[in-house]
C-alpha cells in the first residue's frame, strides 16, 4: 500500500472516532432576562461592568407604556457565557430576541450597546430600531494606546478599573460605587470584552444599519466644542443611514443613572416614532 492510500486509509478508519472524541462546542445560553410591563417590547442591555438594576429606573418609567426586557451582558450576572467572544455574545442575545413574538427595540449601553449593534447587523429582522447610549462603533484605544491598557490591566488590573470607572462617575462618589461594582465582575469577563473592543471596529459595516438608529451621548462624549462630524467620526458613526442624535449635558458614562426619565422620555418617544420625527427626540 503506497504512503498516500495509507493516508486515505487512516483518514477513513479514523473518522468515526474524531466524531467521538472531538470536543463539542454547544450553542450559548440565551442571556439571562427580567421583564416588567406591557406593551411593545423593548430590551435594555447594560453595559461593561455593571448590572440590569442601572437600568431599573428607566425601565419603571417606560413600563406604562411597554413590555421592558432587562438583559444582562453575557459574562455578567446570570449570563455565564464561556469563552466568550463578540460573535458567541451575540449568539446568546440572539437566543434571547428569539423567543420574542415581534422585533424589538433594542437598546445598550457602552458594550452592551456595541453587541446591539452586531445583533442588529446579523439579525436586522429581530431589532426594528437600536438606541446606542454612551456607544463607540470602533476602537478608541489602537496602537500604542491599545498596548499600553492592556499593560495595565496585566501589571495592575484592580487599579486599572478601579481607576476607569471612578472616571465614570458624574461625581467621586458615583465613581467609587461604579467602580467597586466593577471589580466584583468575573476579570476573565471583563479582560474578554475589554479586547473585544480593542479589536473589533463594526463602523464600516454601520451602513447596514437600516433601521432607525437613536445614539444618545453625555457632554463628556461630545463636549460642547465639538461639531457633530467630529464626534460621528470618531466613534464610528459617520455610515449610519437613518441617525438621530442627542446629547445630554451634565451626565457621567451613566447616563441612565444621571438622568433616567430623560433617557426614558427619549426611548419612549423613538420606541413610537421608530426615529421619523427627529424634532420630537430633542
Amino acid at each position: 500500500m503506497n504512503r498516500l492510500r495509507y493516508l486515505l486509509y487512516l483518514i477513513v478508519a479514523l473518522a468515526p472516532l474524531a466524531l467521538v472524541y472531538a470536543p463539542r462546542v454547544t450553542p450559548p445560553p440565551a442571556t439571562a432576562s427580567y421583564v416588567m410591563g406591557e406593551g411593545p417590547t423593548i430590551v435594555l442591555v447594560h453595559g461593561l461592568g455593571s448590572r440590569i438594576d442601572h437600568w431599573f429606573r428607566v425601565g419603571r418609567e417606560l413600563s406604562t407604556d411597554f413590555r421592558v426586557v432587562f438583559l444582562d451582558l453575557p459574562g455578567h450576572g446570570a449570563s455565564d457565557v464561556q469563552h466568550l467572544t463578540l460573535e458567541r455574545a451575540r449568539l446568546s442575545l440572539d437566543r434571547a430576541l428569539a423567543a420574542e413574538n415581534e422585533p424589538v427595540v433594542l437598546v445598550g449601553h457602552s458594550l452592551g450597546g456595541l453587541l446591539a449593534a452586531s445583533e442588529a447587523l446579523a439579525r436586522p429582522d429581530r431589532v426594528r430600531g437600536l438606541v446606542l447610549i454612551e456607544t463607540a462603533l470602533r476602537p478608541q484605544f489602537e496602537g500604542e494606546d491599545a498596548d499600553a491598557l492592556r499593560a495595565a490591566l496585566e501589571s495592575d488590573y484592580e487599579g486599572a478599573v478601579r481607576g476607569a470607572y471612578r472616571s465614570f462617575g458624574r461625581d467621586s462618589a458615583q465613581g467609587e460605587a461604579l467602580a467597586a461594582e466593577a471589580l466584583q465582575t468575573d476579570p476573565a469577563a471583563m479582560r474578554a470584552w475589554i479586547e473585544m473592543s480593542l479589536d473589533h471596529d463594526l463602523s464600516d459595516d454601520a451602513g447596514a444599519l437600516w433601521m432607525p438608529v437613536l445614539t444618545v451621548l453625555s457632554d463628556r462624549s461630545w463636549t460642547g466644542d465639538e461639531s457633530w462630524d467630529e464626534v460621528a467620526r470618531a466613534l464610528g458613526y459617520t455610515e449610519i443611514p437613518r441617525l438621530h442624535a442627542v446629547r445630554i449635558t451634565g451626565s457621567g458614562h451613566f447616563v441612565m443613572l444621571d438622568h433616567p426619565r430623560r433617557v426614558a422620555k427619549l426611548i419612549a418617544r423613538f420606541a413610537r416614532h421608530r426615529g421619523q420625527e427627529a424634532v420630537a427626540l430633542r
